[in-house]
């Protein structure tokens, strides 16, 4: 018979071989199912327990592991195999079970709202445990063939479903009064006007036209759609539809880049389970969101060597903004870097030239001039895009201090979690990110870094197309195939930042406000009646209107916000939206006797100047 001490190190390396690790895993499952299931995550989360639940949540504990590791003894036992080996084997095939608390954080209502970073660092840790568990996998998920078809016809099912439930909550969203004249009644005006002959002209900006701060032609594209529905809700359809329909190219651009299926599905899926992607649909209406589809045409394009497609493309994306001049040097550079100097040369000149003369000739008024609290940012003075030039320049440590401030880092955090951090590892498609960057360093404003507004539109093609060349990277330098195990990390890491900082998780919101779901019988009623105004009122009349009703009332000539203009024949008011500055000057409109209150219902006030 062994010696004592000899029996002590062979048990003892028995369970380190797989014991510790089941006894882990069966812990934290009997735990975790404790927690969801007769517990409070909020309370979790606050540690509020009491003795009695603690000792519970202890024994559910202990009960998941005695039967985690007795289902270990008894399957190796009926398969004839040698305890250590079976289980150690099956230890690394359901390592993602070692996760499983962190779904009781995830579960927590508004914590990504409260304690943003947690969410994050909990869906990157689900997903690299998800990568090491499929690498257990390996040699059984390789066996499995390809089937470009049916991944191909999931994601578009997939992004029909994303695509309806978005437009379903951009209408309820629009029907409760959340959207607003800043986006959607500007928009909606501009497009409008447009039908009508009036190209690109907007009463809600100086001079009557949209180019006195933004230079944006292919906003002409949306009208024959506007003109068989001309409503505010048709932009949000299309825009909704447009957003989702980038899954297409990004998902022939990571095929061909990473060639991998699984790789292409796993980042094309999380670009249309991604909130930051939701947040851009839902916001209102802006023209930024128009880019993100046409960027990664010009990717594909440009990968695949389909010049016509990659001319098409980079002339539809200079006619989205002024700042796309920006982003089309940017393709220049990266193409340039990329095996095609000539043509990227070529796109760095055409875009920078198109920048000068939209900044010089077409719309001289767009940019820092007509938006210079926003895009000035931290500077001191700032009339130009030569003095952002400078900026970013002349002081390079403060740029990488600003860049590593709390809601900044955070939102760059957003943008790689759900990718498992891929894209900061695919080199130079980066340089696509550098006018966003540029503005994103340099603004003072909050919701530049907010990944609930229309802003990440100059990230998001970008950082996704990044994603399969940096997965690429890795392999490479690792010297090993991995594609199968980022994949799966991938989805798992967008699963649990999709629930957590999307609808289920509670902090959801497009904009400001957080997004109904449904209408209550109340709302259903102003909405018609709101509609009803909108017809009853004069074609030809100037209508000014606060914020949240004037999406409704965009569709005319002569449309005004209140109370920045008063010179008009109706008022449309919500005393909600009316706040305590407004007070005195409503009251001196009615004290002089310029309007007269025509009705009033659902706490919409409407006003008739006197003749």
């Amino acid at each position: 018979m062994p010696p004592l001490a000899d029996l002590f190190a062979a048990g003892l390396a028995h369970a380190r071989r797989w014991a510790l690790l089941a006894a882990f895993l069966g812990f934290a499952l009997g735990w975790t199912a404790w927690a969801l299931l007769r517990a409070d995550p909020a309370a979790l989360v606050r540690d509020d327990l009491d003795a009695g639940q603690r000792l519970e949540a202890v024994r559910w504990a202990f009960a998941g592991l005695v039967i985690f590791c007795g289902a270990h003894v008894f399957a190796a036992r009926r398969r004839g195999r040698p305890l250590a080996e079976f289980a150690a084997a099956w230890n690394r095939r359901l390592l993602l079970l070692a996760g499983a608390p962190a779904l009781v954080l995830l579960a927590a209502p508004g914590l990504a709202e409260k304690r943003g970073f947690v969410p994050l660092v909990a869906s990157l840790g689900l997903g690299l445990l998800a990568a090491l568990t499929a690498a257990a996998w390996r040699e059984p998920l390789a066996r499995q063939p390809a089937r470009p078809r049916l991944a191909a016809l999931l994601l578009a099912l997939i992004g029909l479903a994303v695509a309806a439930m978005l437009i379903h909550l951009g209408v309820v969203r629009h029907h409760a009064l959340v959207s607003n004249i800043h986006d959607l009644g500007i928009f909606e005006n501009i497009v409008w006007r447009s039908l009508h002959g009036d190209l690109l002209a907007t009463s809600l900006f100086a001079g009557d036209t949209f180019n006195s701060e933004h230079f944006a032609p292919f906003l002409l594209a949306l009208v024959p759609f506007y003109a068989v529905s001309p409503r505010a809700e048709t932009l949000i359809a299309v825009q909704v539809l447009w957003l989702c329909s980038a899954a297409i190219p990004l998902y022939l651009f990571a095929r061909r880049r990473s060639d991998s299926l699984a790789l292409a599905f796993a980042v094309t899926l999380a670009f249309l389970l991604s909130p930051l992607v939701h947040a851009n649909a839902l916001w209102d209406f802006h023209d930024l969101t128009l880019g993100v589809p046409l960027v990664l045409w010009a990717l594909w394009a440009h990968d695949g060597d389909r010049r016509l497609g990659l001319a098409l493309a980079v002339a539809a994306l200079l006619l989205v903004r002024e700042e796309m001049g920006l982003v089309v040097a940017a393709l220049g550079l990266f193409a340039a870097l990329d095996g095609r100097p000539r043509r990227g040369l070529l796109l760095l000149a055409l875009g920078l030239a198109w920048f000068v003369l939209v900044a010089r000739v077409f719309a001289p008024g767009t940019g820092v001039g007509a938006h210079a609290d926003g895009l000035r940012g931290n500077l001191v003075e700032a009339t130009g895009y030569r003095d952002l030039l400078l900026a970013l320049l002349a002081d390079p440590p403060r740029l990488v201090l600003e860049l590593l401030r709390p809601d900044k880092f955070g939102f760059i955090l957003c943008l790689g979690v759900p990718l498992l951090l891929l894209p900061l590892l695919a080199g130079r498609v980066l340089l696509l990110l550098l006018p966003g960057a540029a503005i994103f360093v340099l603004s003072a404003n909050q919701y530049v870094a907010d990944p609930y507004f229309h802003y990440s539109s100059f990230f998001l093609p970008a950082v996704f197309a990044a994603a399969p060349i940096g997965a690429m990277h890795l392999q490479q330098r690792l010297a090993r195939p991995l594609a199968l195990e980022l994949a799966a990390g991938v989805v798992v890491a967008a699963l649990a930042f999709g629930w957590a900082f999307g609808l289920p998780g509670g902090s959801f919101r497009a904009g400001f406000h957080k997004v109904p779901t449904a209408l209550t019988d109340a709302e259903r009623e102003r909405h018609a009646w709101l509609a009803e105004l909108a017809a009853r009122l004069p074609q030809d009349a100037c209508v000014a209107a606060t914020g949240d009703v004037g999406a409704h009332l965009a569709a005319r000539r002569c449309f005004a916000v209140f109370p920045a203009q008063l010179d008009v024949d109706f008022l449309v008011l919500h005393r909600e939206d009316v706040n305590a500055k407004h007070m005195p000057l409503l009251r001196n409109l009615r004290a002089e006797k310029r309007f007269r209150t025509v009705e009033e219902q659902h706490k919409i006030l409407v006003l008739e100047r006197n003749p």
